[in-house]
């Protein structure tokens, strides 16, 4: 087994900054570049040995991640941006859920990083900066890794087989020790120093002052035109709220000068505002605060507001202070559908086994008929029912909601976890006004922006887990494709939009709580692919 160091960094590749040997046998990045904005998937860092080409190999490291981190071996490497990568994905909801990730992902020169297993890994603990072992072989078309004593990522697939560099990498805070390779060597290949992962992403808004941390919330047609809505904090978390918005002309290749969104009267707002186009055709922001809610309404270009006014949005249920309302969802009928989230005292008289969980949150919709003037009650998105078919209180376990409409009256929607390894699934047959009960979904994944159906009926879902991830289905939801990591977002929170028959426009918060980011995907038959900038 060949000890992996840097040295001299004669034999080695770096997309990203160059790496170091650190203390204790490490080998990793400098501090002050482990959290800038790189190119090729953002804040990724890559490092390729070039001593020689390996096919079959057997590998050992010991890595520890911190919340919202990343490392792994890369393999088969042909290029800077021709390789595999096992990885051990973490943010900060996995350690607090105790999820242990592995995956093994694919960069095949378009930019993205193509999921081909991801798994739960059992019998792993979770827990922030400690210190793990990964003994790592690949055979023909088989990877098997085991991690610490009794953990194992067992992977079998016919693109493994094939041969290349090895390398490391990391992201964010993440740390690697000890890393060794062995096996049957082959004849190294030239390696095309020249070629680095695509980037794909670009900045909406530029020229605002350094360290702004930009949020964004929708977008949405205002005429020929979209608008986009975002906010805006510094320092991060601690800072005064801004609300802006900003337009785009040519269908977000480019972006005017953001806009402070006041009042008539020029005030600012306050609170969270949601951006909507209504079944009326008019543009409405949806404002939730702890005194209630309110409307205001905007002129056709979006560039006019009225005062916002209270609206009646329905009473929280029993056993909560209050509901999040948000997102909207503009149905084929004319209604509208709001999904809502809220706090869950668990402690209410008549819990039983229906209603405990680890966590206390719980999930709804409503309706409203009349573009917002009057809502119906809040209904339990978890449709759960007793033998007699008394509904019960449902999961607590539920928190922000993302749905589409696949037919008239069908809806889908998928629910981020607390302590679920996998997002949460119900169904809807009447518009909203019934579901089903809740149950484990398709992939995991920790926080949802929206969920947008394309004109071929391709449904598309952002989340963390790894970075900035997007499924696809191509059957209205009862399938969907294995993922791929678009970004190294760790927030992914944002907004999608068709802005041509199956050519999407999704923007997202980014990495490292500063600028938004943006990327057009191109829905296709065989899958999305990115579109060049």
């Amino acid at each position: 087994m060949e000890r992996l160091q840097i040295g001299d960094s004669a034999g080695w590749h770096f997309e990203n900054g160059a790496w170091v040997d650190t203390d204790g046998g490490g080998i990793g990045i400098p501090q002050e570049i482990r959290r800038q904005s790189g190119d090729g998937l953002q804040g990724h860092h890559y490092a390729f040995h070039l001593g020689a080409d390996y096919g079959d190999f057997r590998a050992r490291l010991r890595f520890s991640l911190t919340p919202h981190s990343d490392a792994g071996l890369i393999f088969h490497a042909v290029a800077p941006d021709d390789f595999f990568v096992l990885h051990f994905p973490e943010c900060g909801q996995a350690d607090r859920a105790q999820h242990f990730w592995a995956a093994v992902s694919r960069m095949s020169g378009e930019g993205w990083l193509r999921i081909v297993r991801m798994e739960l890994v059992r019998r792993v603990s979770s827990t922030t900066v400690a210190w793990h072992e990964a003994d790592i072989q690949l055979a023909g078309n088989r990877l098997f890794v085991r991690i610490d004593e009794r953990g194992v990522f067992d992977v079998t697939d016919p693109s493994f087989v094939g041969y290349g560099r090895v390398g490391l990498f990391l992201f964010n805070n993440a740390s690697i020790v000890d890393a060794s390779v062995g096996g049957a060597k082959k004849s190294a290949r030239v390696w095309p120093a020249d070629k680095s992962p695509r980037t794909t992403w670009f900045h909406p808004v530029n020229g605002m002052e350094p360290g702004t941390w930009q949020r964004p919330g929708q977008i949405v047609r205002a005429g020929d035109d979209l608008l986009l809505s975002f906010t805006t904090q510094k320092p991060a978390y601690s800072g005064t709220t801004a609300e802006f918005v900003t337009r785009s002309t040519d269908n977000g290749r480019t972006w005017s000068p953001p806009e402070r969104v006041t009042t008539h009267e020029a005030e600012a707002w306050d609170g969270w505002g949601y951006l909507h186009r209504w079944p009326d055709g008019v543009l409405r922001m949806l404002i939730s605060s702890e005194t209630g809610a309110r409307m205001a309404e905007g002129g056709p270009d979006g560039k006019l507001w009225r005062a916002p006014k209270p609206i009646p949005m329905p009473a929280a249920p029993s056993g909560l202070k209050r509901v999040y309302p948000a997102p909207l969802l503009n149905l084929s009928d004319g209604s509208v559908l709001a999904f809502g989230y809220g706090g869950h005292d668990s402690t209410i008289p008549g819990s039983s086994i229906f209603t405990w969980g680890s966590c206390h949150c719980q999930a709804f919709a409503a309706r409203t008929t009349d573009n917002g003037a009057t809502w119906s009650n809040w209904v339990n998105i978890d449709g759960t029912r007793d033998s007699t078919g008394k509904p019960v209180d449902g999961s607590l376990d539920l928190t922000e909601i993302c749905g589409a409409e696949v037919a008239p009256g069908r809806i889908v929607a998928l629910i981020r976890p607390v302590y679920s390894p996998w997002m949460w699934e119900t169904w809807s047959e009447d518009g909203g006004r019934t579901w089903t009960p809740c149950v484990r979904g398709p992939f995991p994944g920790y926080a949802t922006s929206n969920m947008l159906r394309t004109t071929s009926g391709v449904l598309l879902v952002a989340h963390r887990l790894p970075g900035c991830t997007i499924h696809a289905s191509h059957d209205d939801g009862v399938s969907w494709d294995t993922g791929t990591q678009i970004d190294s977002a760790i927030w992914v929170m944002g907004s999608m939009i068709e802005v041509e028959p199956d050519r999407v426009l999704y923007v997202y918060w980014d990495s490292f709580e500063s600028s938004m980011r943006a990327q057009f995907i191109r829905v296709t038959p065989r899958g999305i692919v990115p579109e060049a900038r």
